[in-house]
């Protein structure tokens, strides 16, 4: 679970560094997030089915936000093709986030223990709505003349913030609860995927 909580801390965190206003560098990369947890959920794949059926769509973000962060690097990108993939990316994270965190539930479920699953999606359908609104805001206030949705951006964009601690917090209590959980303590009895 170690390498769960890491891989979204890579995700959801960006410090950036910009050279001559066009040129990039994100020193926490996504792809690294990815692989981190591409890697967390090989070690996991015994404990629910989604950890191994997830894969493929980790590799696909990895080798996409890997372009994404050397593409940054070289100052290219943008568009109309870089908003549309953006979308697509965003439907896909949104998905590997749920499918992880349901996972992640489904241990719980097998192992008879409290992985604070329930707290990880609360907090991760509260980020759902606010990464959407924020996302819809953005688009809108860039095609707009009012200023009142450049603020309204500001904000969802904000509590979307505070929502992602919240939910790194979760994700954190988690792995600590998992830790806690003896070697011995597998899977129970009779428990299905």
């Amino acid at each position: 679970m170690s390498r769960l909580f890491w891989g979204f801390f890579f995700i959801f965190i960006n410090f950036n560094l910009t050279f001559n206003g066009t040129h990039a560098l994100n020193l926490l990369p996504p792809f690294v997030g990815y692989l981190l947890l591409l890697s967390g959920t090989g070690e996991l794949a015994a404990e629910s089915d989604l950890f191994q059926s997830v894969r493929p769509f980790l590799i696909g973000m990895a080798v996409y936000t890997a372009l994404l962060w050397v593409g940054n690097l070289l100052g290219l990108g943008g568009g109309w093709l870089g908003s549309l993939l953006g979308l697509a990316s965003t439907a896909v994270a949104l998905y590997v986030e749920w499918a992880l965190v349901k996972a992640i539930q489904d241990m719980e479920a097998r192992r008879g223990a409290d992985l604070n699953g329930g707290a990880m999606m609360t907090v991760w359908r509260r980020l759902l709505v606010l990464q959407i609104a924020a996302q819809v805001s953005a688009l809108l206030a860039g095609i707009s003349t009012l200023g009142l949705l450049t603020v309204i951006w500001i904000v969802l964009a904000v509590a979307a913030f505070v929502n992602v601690v919240l939910f790194l917090r979760a994700v954190w209590r988690g792995k600590k609860r998992y830790e806690e959980l003896s070697p011995q303590a597998g899977p129970k009895e009779g428990a299905c995927n």
